[in-house]
């Protein structure tokens, strides 16, 4: 990615930076990016209670769904958001409001095997046709009935997918390959009906402050962090891992290079593709006219708007750190000089640990 070189003011020293590479895999490009989606979403956040949802979809559709990555990663968000839409909507709740959701795609296990989930914090109220503020009809930790909004996720899920097969938009080869059998195919839809999906509704987060702390470790969150890579050796990688099978004891696991590989780049979504996503009263389109509804409802501050910060701003705000001041004298400011780029003076080579 090239570099640059920059200067003391005071002391003369010289330093030599590497350009960051931006890539959204990469564990130390998103640090900086996390912290400034945070700081942009604390005007988001209002002073109620939000509920942790999680959606899942069943092992026997991983082998489809990983052929088919971009086309059903967004079945899995819009099954998810109609579920809680509908329900919001739904008069038995006693809702009939349009609440809000924010959706965070992942695809894996502390081992890096591929299990596509999307991890969702749902507010627990909605905004009626009145501009009137109503909560969900369950008192304190309680949101929907979870089994419900799981058999309809697994209805509304089956149902465009098999609308996909009809219309032949499904790649079935590989492990999948199976399935360009009809008759298989229905199997597999009769065994995913009478089949419980997992949708996990956990209890409400403690106050905004912890809103976001949850959000900073999901959001921008990669398949496997450094601290984890225990050993690299020519021929093999060793991680850490906490076993959810095990009342979560971290273990340690060794595989081959190759695999390690293999299993890492399964998680790579595909060019362009939105990971993150706002509905209802909380998308891109509506907030800024709903957000402002809500709080003259619920008598509650208007925060603050921020700026869009550059990545020095963030580091000074979150870490109280200016990185434009020399650490050897503490006195002067480093000043850029001179660059590089990738095809003059290629970086020295790193690993995934660098």
């Amino acid at each position: 990615m090239g570099g640059h070189w920059k200067v003391c003011t005071n002391c003369g020293e010289t330093k030599k930076h590497y350009n960051s590479c931006g890539n959204r895999h990469c564990p130390t490009c998103q640090g900086i990016n996390k912290e400034k989606w945070i700081l942009e979403r604390e005007y988001d956040l209002l002073p109620i209670k939000y509920f942790h949802v999680v959606f899942t979809v069943p092992a026997e559709l991983r082998s489809i769904i990983f052929r088919n990555k971009k086309l059903l990663y967004n079945l899995i968000f819009k099954s998810a958001w109609q579920s809680i839409d509908e329900f919001a909507r739904d008069p038995r709740q006693k809702m009939m409001a349009k609440t809000g959701m924010i959706a965070i795609l992942h695809t894996w296990t502390q081992k890096l095997l591929f299990h596509p989930h999307v991890h969702c914090i749902v507010p627990e109220g909605g905004i009626d046709n009145r501009q009137k503020w109503k909560k969900s009809k369950g008192n304190k930790d309680f949101l929907f009935y979870t089994p419900n909004v799981a058999a309809k996720f697994r209805g509304k899920f089956l149902f465009y997918l098999h609308q996909l097969y009809k219309n032949n938009k499904l790649d079935l080869n590989g492990k999948a390959g199976l399935y360009k059998n009809k008759k298989q195919w229905y199997k597999l839809k009769d065994k995913l009906y009478n089949t419980n999906w997992v949708v996990d509704c956990k209890e409400p987060f403690k106050g905004p402050k912890t809103v976001l702390e949850y959000l900073g470790r999901y959001t921008h969150k990669i398949a496997i962090s450094n601290y984890r890579i225990k050993k690299i050796t020519d021929t093999h990688v060793g991680f850490n891992y906490l076993d959810r099978n095990d009342n979560n004891k971290k273990k340690y696991i060794e595989i081959t290079g190759e695999k390690f590989i293999r299993r890492l780049l399964c998680h790579f979504v595909p060019y362009r593709f939105m990971r993150i996503r706002h509905y209802g009263f909380l998308s891109t389109r509506a907030k800024k006219k709903c957000l402002k509804i809500i709080r003259k409802k619920l008598k509650a501050k208007t925060p603050e708007k921020r700026d869009k910060l550059t990545s020095d701003e963030v580091i000074m705000l979150v870490y109280g750190k200016d990185v434009n001041i020399c650490q050897t004298c503490k006195k002067g400011t480093l000043i850029a000089y001179g660059h590089w780029t990738k095809n003059k003076e290629p970086p020295e080579l790193c690993s995934i640990v660098a």
